[in-house]
């Protein structure tokens, strides 16, 4: 299994999306942050009017949304707990399960991704799952579930 691959790539995945997160928080106005990507192109205001974000073939980027990604690999169980925090765009998130027993949602969690398939490598505070074109890395808090996964 290619772990430090994996490792470096959830990494900048976590950085990236804790990046995005730091982003959008200096936003005068965090519903257009939400709706508009990096890349979006933006229209020139008309005289006495205001600019609005000009849809484009860049998908939106999530941060802090509260609701599973509709384009998480299929395949992908996902942990117990309540789904508090998604941050991310296309094909690379950061989900935030909170549960009052981390250390029991990560072995089952654990559990569940190698029913799926995945090969997985595991430590009592994280583990890192390969799959095909998916690389995933749970990380384990005092109340929370972390899952940075990057598919694509």
């Amino acid at each position: 299994m290619p772990t430090k691959h994996a490792a470096q790539l959830l990494a900048a995945v976590i950085i990236a999306g804790l990046g995005l997160t730091a982003c959008s928080q200096t936003s005068s106005d965090t519903a257009d942050a939400k709706e508009s990507s990096p890349s979006a192109a933006v229209s020139t205001p008309a005289a006495g009017g205001s600019a609005k974000p000009t849809p484009s073939a860049t998908p939106s980027v999530v941060v802090n949304g509260k609701q599973k990604p509709a384009d998480l690999p299929a395949d992908l169980p996902l942990p117990q707990g309540e789904l508090t925090s998604v941050t991310g765009t296309t094909g690379t998130y950061v989900l935030t399960y909170t549960t009052t027993d981390t250390a029991s949602a990560l072995a089952a969690y654990t559990a569940a991704l190698k029913s799926a398939g995945y090969e997985v490598d595991g430590s009592p505070v994280g583990v890192q799952a390969v799959k095909a074109n998916v690389n995933v890395m749970v990380t384990k808090t005092p109340a929370a579930l972390q899952v940075a996964l990057v598919a694509g």
